[in-house]
């Protein structure tokens, strides 16, 4: 069932790409959501969708703090507040690169983003030697292929949906800078085509090779560790427990500099359009450095209130939950603007066109996971009511 619900999670993301390539051909201008919505639903200006939208990549700090203390301790060592610290480490990295310079940010970037890829074909490579048995201490995974302990509970697919799709999550930062990619209407299909084609495989092999080598119990209990449970299976010692589980946490430290650089532009773009108090104190830009300084450090900011104030061991969960819930309420509310638009202004210039039918599936499974997720989970979390996320994002937006 797990590369079922990983199935599931491509497919949605590669609807919310087509939906996401007519709007952003549509309206050619760095924002994403918060620009379609405002032009989409002029009233109530304030909308607030940008909080959601950029603070959900903040669970990457987590996922880099917890693989340093994997690296630290071992499987078995848990420093919640160590993994946060690094976290603070990892945002505050980033805020200061942003600041200095977009070029270095970007470098940086990409850099991690080969080192990324390059971990995950290694993963994957592990997967293959696993399947034909070629691994020291093979465990049995006869069953990890099966729909054995299969749930059949709507809340607990809903929370794992939220899980798979954060996972895919990247498919809509191009939108957010548009202002700053040559050739927006040519160059966003191509670009986010072949980026989720190769994500969607590798995500895909990824996941093959996990049951190909940990057994299921393991998967469960890794959480944020797994890529480095696997490493750790198959070669041990210092390289397999204690390098590779850094070069993964790495991958996710390079995902945050992705954030800061696409949320600092939506925050911009918001103040602006002044949905912000102080939009022009926000909206400024260093004059020399040519940064959005104020941008930057109002999202290092709301990353730390979200990082810190959560329970103690919950939050991973917590942002995922809390972003996720905003995220997908204020995607479906733009794709559904988007066939509003085809009603009410059908000779707007549109390069490219969805299919009826996909920005309908798309808005399904976002109203399938912000429904279903009120359903108490087979597994709930600790220290906090599974609902309270999901409830302080409604009352706050």
């Amino acid at each position: 069932m797990m590369l079922v619900l990983w199935v599931v999670g491509a497919i949605f993301a590669a609807t919310g790409v087509w939906n996401y390539l007519e709007l952003g051909s549509m309206l050619p201008r760095s924002g994403g959501e918060q620009e379609y919505l405002s032009y989409e639903y002029p009233k109530p200006k304030q909308l607030i969708s940008f909080v959601f939208l950029i603070m959900g990549g903040i669970f990457a700090p987590t996922v880099f703090g917890n693989n340093i203390i994997f690296a630290i301790g071992g499987p078995s060592y848990t420093n919640d507040w160590g993994a946060r610290g690094f976290a603070v480490f990892c945002l505050t990295f980033w805020l200061v690169l942003n600041i200095i310079s977009t070029k270095f940010a970007i470098r940086a970037n990409n850099f991690f983003t080969v080192l990324k890829i390059g971990l995950l074909v290694l993963l994957i490579c592990v997967g293959f030697a696993g399947l034909s048995g070629r691994l020291p201490n093979q465990p049995d995974i006869s069953n990890n292929f099966s729909f054995e302990g299969t749930l059949d509970n709507p809340g607990s697919y809903a929370n794992a949906i939220y899980y798979v799709i954060f996972a895919y999550g990247g498919w809509y930062n191009l939108n957010y800078v548009l202002d700053e990619l040559k050739d927006p209407i040519k160059n966003l299909p191509r670009c986010a085509i072949t980026a989720l084609s190769l994500t969607t495989v590798l995500y895909l092999l990824a996941n093959v090779a996990y049951l190909a080598v940990l057994p299921v119990a393991v998967i469960k209990t890794s959480k944020l560790t797994v890529a480095a449970n696997l490493f750790n299976t198959a070669f041990g010692g210092v390289f397999g427990g204690r390098v590779l589980p850094v070069l993964v946490g790495c991958s996710s430290f390079g995902f945050v500099g992705v954030i800061f650089y696409s949320g600092s532009r939506v925050v911009l773009e918001a103040s602006r359009k002044g949905f912000l108090p102080f939009d022009r104190f926000f909206s400024k830009v260093h004059p020399k450095l040519q940064t959005p300084i104020n941008s930057l450090v109002l999202l290092y900011l709301l990353s730390l209130v979200f990082l810190l104030a959560p329970p103690p061991g919950s939050v991973f969960q917590f942002i995922v939950a809390f972003s996720g819930y905003g995220g997908y309420f204020f995607s479906a509310l733009s794709v559904i603007g988007l066939l509003i638009l085809r009603r009410t202004q059908p000779d707007l210039k549109r390069p490219i066109r969805v299919p009826f039918v996909i920005s309908i599936l798309f808005i399904v499974i976002c109203f399938y996971t912000l429904v279903f997720v009120f359903v108490p989970p087979a597994s709930k979390p600790s220290g906090y009511p599974y609902f309270l996320p999901y409830l302080i994002t409604i009352a706050l937006g």
